[in-house]
């Protein structure tokens, strides 16, 4: 079962080439063309996912703890403020530990790209990296935040007594 998401503006933009797809390949069994303008269901059903370089890629294999195949992911760096740096960005850097990148002689066996990405516990360990080095309070995240926000209530709330005045000020 392949589900097939466009980005959601594919639909508008670049409708002609949308309908003809969805035409072609149009076996409810096989094939589930996706819409939704949100995308967690849809990535929290499958297996795998394939795309291009987009930050999707690392929702998904960070979140959902899944193995991505990603087409090549060159970027020209010379109108970013990282232009001058000769260390590899860490988006390119980390993505090889998430998944594999499809090359065009492994399209005619994409199911066996499939199954390594999917069974390869080297990209499960290349996951857990890259949430260590993103990642903080992993686990403690909403009693963390709650603590932060009950804090700067008080914060915000508390009175104060300045010395020279003897007057409490909220």
């Amino acid at each position: 079962h392949v589900i097939v998401r466009p980005h959601p503006q594919s639909f508008a933009s670049e409708k002609e080439l949308m309908d003809k797809l969805m035409q072609k390949y149009n076996d409810p069994a096989k094939v589930e063309w996706n819409r939704d303008n949100d995308n967690f269901d849809v990535l929290h059903r499958s297996d795998i996912l394939i795309s291009d370089f987009s930050g999707v890629l690392f929702d998904y294999s960070l979140v959902f703890d899944k193995p991505v195949i990603y087409t090549g992911a060159a970027m020209d760096k010379s109108p970013y403020d990282c232009a001058w740096s000769e260390k590899e960005l860490w988006s390119f850097e980390i993505l090889p530990k998430l998944g594999m990148e499809l090359e065009e002689d492994k399209i005619d066996h994409i199911k066996e790209v499939i199954d390594e990405c999917i069974e390869s516990p080297a990209f499960k360990e290349g996951r857990d990296i890259a949430r260590r080095e993103t990642w903080v309070n992993i686990g403690e995240g909403a009693e963390k935040t709650v603590d932060y926000l009950i804090n700067k209530y008080k914060e915000l709330t508390a009175e104060t007594v300045t010395p020279e005045e003897g007057v409490a000020v909220a």
